[in-house]
């Protein structure tokens, strides 16, 4: 009885996650002094999600479908902190929740050996965005508030080195022998980082370039470890990234 009772409140609170993470916010727009009181209780909340998710089992699954959920989560908070129009807010988290739901359904659906490949695609979308909004708060902070950049940088790299593990378990990627790959990748994108802070760029424009260097980065990763990295894929990406490139810079607003 005790088993079912719980079995059935882990269900409850599985569907129910992501509209309070949505309530959560409006809470935080009447009383701003709630905001780090409500990262607390989502990342906490998270907790029983993923362990729904993973099967209901402390495994490698339910590590880092939490550590995925909970960066894009906090990271996303973060940003909309620093958003000031309320409709935009609004239309934003009506999307997180949308995004949300389909990853944990799609976790759960590979967790039990259905669809992997769904959830290995919105992994990596959702990696490359917890990256855009990581980058955001970081380079907003550092306008907005004249913070120094070295210990939002600091942080940065750690969310990249988190974050990109859990995009290799994702992929099936996560092998012994690959385990340098993952502090190289998460150290090369933060020294991109690092340059773009010295940049008289907009703070959305240079998490933007970011997030461009974190997904070739992440794309010669995917080559490189299919065994599929030939010279005409690599001038592709290349010449993907560098005319990405021009065309953010061009029509970026300089401070």
């Amino acid at each position: 009885m005790i088993i079912k009772k719980i079995s059935l409140i882990l269900k409850l609170i599985f569907w129910s996650a992501p509209v309070f993470f949505w309530l959560g916010w409006q809470v935080v727009v009447y009383y701003p002094n709630a905001f780090w009181i409500l990262i607390v209780a989502a990342l906490a909340l998270l907790l029983p999600v993923a362990y729904e998710a993973s099967g209901r089992k402390f495994s490698q699954h339910f590590l880092f479908i939490y550590a995925a959920s909970a960066l894009l989560l906090s990271n996303f908070y973060l940003f909309l902190s620093l958003l000031s129009r309320p409709w935009l807010t609004q239309l934003l988290c009506l999307l997180m929740v949308w995004h949300l739901y389909r990853y944990f359904i799609a976790a759960k659906k590979a967790t039990n050996g259905d669809e992997q490949s769904e959830w290995a695609q919105i992994s990596l979308y959702g990696g490359l965005l917890t990256i855009f909004l990581a980058a955001t708060s970081m380079f907003g902070l550092q306008s907005f508030l004249s913070l120094s950049p070295w210990p939002l940088l600091l942080l940065f790299v750690v969310v990249l080195f988190i974050n990109t593990q859990a995009i290799a378990f994702s992929q099936s990627w996560r092998k012994r022998e690959n385990w340098y790959l993952w502090p190289l990748l998460a150290l090369l994108t933060g020294e991109i980082a690092m340059m773009l802070t010295l940049l008289p760029l907009n703070y959305l424009i240079s998490a933007i370039l970011c997030t461009l260097a974190y997904y070739s980065v992440i794309n010669f990763a995917r080559l490189y470890l299919n065994n599929n990295l030939s010279g005409r894929k690599i001038k592709n990406y290349a010449l993907f990234t560098a005319i990405s490139l021009v065309v953010i810079l061009l029509t970026a607003r300089w401070l």
